[in-house]
């Protein structure tokens, strides 16, 4: 996109937006753009539909939306959010960002969980949950997968070991190969 000229911009939000970046085409502009996006924690509760909702309304040019989120919000919330963008004729490419652990599920021996957003701790003993949580977790995955063919949006789950500016390019360069 830089190579060509084009525009990019950038919002981060949780319940609100927190960060607004208008969008420029300078290489300078890009890396300011990454450095955001590494440095981003998670420590709030997001509010993925409404402000999708908010920001489908915003854009008024039919544009590309890259949309980086481990999307844990109610499916039921974030599906008309999305095809409110397909509605809008917007490009969307969705990259489901998970640590590797949440995928792999790892987990031997009695583990304490904190929730990065709420800080709410959980003790659990993986070998009782693993399997529940395997479906429960291929599900949410599978559903956010369908809203996107729904939509004709890209969806790709990769996970947190990906930096974000190579996970970007790699797939965007992939896209532009006949």
């Amino acid at each position: 996109m830089m190579r060509q000229q084009d525009a990019v911009g950038m919002t981060t939000f949780d319940t609100e937006v927190r960060l607004d970046l208008p969008a420029r085409s300078s290489p300078r502009h890009f890396d300011e753009m990454m450095s955001h996006l590494e440095a981003i924690k998670p420590n709030r509760p997001t509010s993925l539909g409404a402000t999708l909702h908010r920001l489908a309304d915003r854009f008024k040019r039919r544009c590309l939306i890259i949309l980086i989120s481990d999307l844990y919000d109610n499916p039921e919330a974030v599906e008309p959010a999305l095809h409110h963008f397909h509605y809008k004729r917007h490009e969307v490419i969705v990259f489901h960002v998970l640590d590797h652990a949440e995928i792999t599920f790892p987990f031997r021996d009695t583990a304490s969980f904190v929730d990065m957003e709420t800080g709410e701790r959980l003790q659990v003993d993986p070998a009782y949950v693993r399997d529940e949580y395997r479906r429960q977790l291929d599900a949410f995955i599978d559903r956010y997968r369908k809203i996107c063919a729904d939509c004709q949006f890209d969806y790709v789950l990769t996970d947190t070991s990906v930096p974000f500016d190579y996970m970007l390019s790699r797939y965007l360069e992939k896209r532009t190969r006949p």
